[in-house]
């Protein structure tokens, strides 16, 4: 059992990167762009903040923070031998210095950071939860929790969890809980409705990794998928299957229109070679992790020319993004070897997210209450590195978490990502 929650552990993550990272385009003209944006953050971290979404909260003569610290909390996995994710507590790390030194903290009061490590472990994932509740801290932040107990503990003692992977049921449903993707949830449902309304699709088949919350995104693209009247046929396989031959052929037998290859890390290969060595010409669909460069780089171009991923940004071809560009200038100063690449892009969107509420609350007004209420109130508002977000439970029925679970998807074409479509409301396809 243990290997299997291991296995579950990094295939969920890997799933879920799919929004946790800027997807990198091959054009000479967005390098160009890209690479003079960088050289003029690297000069200067307050002007770089001005050109983006965190323009507004600039202050106008920001000087280090020197007050005493607000204390906050983040949940994650790290050290252990099934899987460890301190990237994603590394670039809250570096937020936080960004903040503290070069945007003032909140009104001169610096934010500290108390990390837990769950352990990977229902006990040590509760201990962390009760560990702040102790320290009565006003959020915690969200790293990799596969169990969720700390969520359900902050839950019965109304502090607010802020965003991270949302791996867990709790994670996506707890009232306490604010997140910044859609999840695997948001994959599904952006699949399915680019199939039939796109491709025009009229038989799908799922295969998707048999555990917990990954199987409920399965029933969630099930669900849309046949309310629009397609012939929907799930195919489960063990998390620790070496060969998934097995599961591809059954879904290949039934000459759908579309696959969705729901893989992650090491079975994202095996999943889409498979697929086309059966010869299927079926449309096929992979979460975003599965356009990671390591991975891409080991798939021949006829194999994964057309497979169509998702993502939580836009992907642009002839500009930069002022927000990835501030974050990549984050990371070089504060990030202490972290990689800009990966899963810290999500935990640091989430830092910025609750950075805004912070700022919004002012340093003598900042607990668990009025950080919860603030998250409630919010409509429409500008995200760092996302899609505008509205907390106010009612994004993405059966998901109350979710704030901003709307969805991208692109292409592999001509050995790049290409951007085939606008935002995807997932939370309004869903509910039909």
């Amino acid at each position: 059992m243990r290997l299997q929650l291991h296995v579950f552990a990094c295939a969920t993550a890997c799933l879920l990167l799919a929004g946790c990272s800027e997807p990198e385009t091959k054009s000479a003209t967005s390098t160009t762009v890209a690479s003079q944006a960088a050289a003029n953050c690297a000069t200067d971290l307050v002007k770089c903040a001005r050109g983006g979404s965190l323009g507004d909260l600039v202050p106008a003569t920001p000087a280090p923070a020197t007050g005493e610290p607000i204390k906050l909390g983040m949940i994650n996995q790290e050290n252990t031998p099934v899987g460890s994710f301190p990237e994603l507590s590394g670039a809250v790390k570096a937020a936080l210095a960004f903040i503290n030194k070069d945007l003032g903290g909140i009104e001169g009061r610096p934010l500290e950071l108390s990390v837990c490590n769950t352990n990977f472990s229902t006990e040590g994932s509760a201990a962390c939860g009760q560990k702040f509740v102790e320290e009565k801290a006003p959020a915690v932040l969200g790293g990799i929790d596969v169990f969720g107990n700390g969520i359900d503990v902050l839950a019965d003692n109304d502090i607010p969890f802020i965003g991270g992977i949302p791996v867990s049921s709790s994670s996506a449903q707890r009232e306490n809980s604010f997140q910044w993707s859609g999840g695997s949830w948001g994959t599904t449902v952006a699949f399915a409705d680019y199939a039939t309304t796109t491709l025009k699709a009229k038989s799908v088949a799922i295969l998707y990794g048999d555990f917990g919350p990954i199987g409920e995104s399965a029933e969630y693209g099930k669900s849309v998928l046949e309310a629009r009247g397609v012939q929907v046929q799930l195919i489960p396989y063990p998390i620790v299957a070496a060969d998934l031959s097995g599961p591809i052929q059954a879904a290949a037998a039934a000459n759908p229109d579309a696959m969705f290859l729901m893989g992650a890390d090491t079975s994202c290969r095996s999943l889409i070679e498979g697929a086309r060595n059966t010869g299927t010409k079926a449309a096929l669909f992979s979460p975003g992790a599965c356009a990671a460069p390591a991975i891409t780089s080991q798939l021949a171009p006829e194999v994964i020319s057309g497979v169509i991923f998702n993502v939580e940004g836009p992907i642009s071809t002839d500009t930069s993004n002022p927000d990835s560009e501030l974050y990549n200038a984050v990371v070089r100063a504060y990030g202490e070897g972290l990689d800009p690449v990966g899963a810290g892009t999500v935990s640091f969107r989430s830092m910025m997210n609750l950075y805004r509420i912070l700022v919004g609350l002012g340093a003598t007004n900042i607990n668990a209450g009025s950080i919860t209420t603030a998250l409630r109130a919010t409509e429409n508002t500008t995200s760092f590195m996302g899609h505008d977000f509205t907390c106010d439970g009612k994004q993405f029925r059966g998901l109350p978490a979710m704030c901003s679970p709307q969805q991208i998807l692109v292409e592999w074409n001509d050995g790049a990502l290409r951007q085939i479509g606008d935002w995807i409301e997932v939370g309004e396809i869903y509910e039909g």
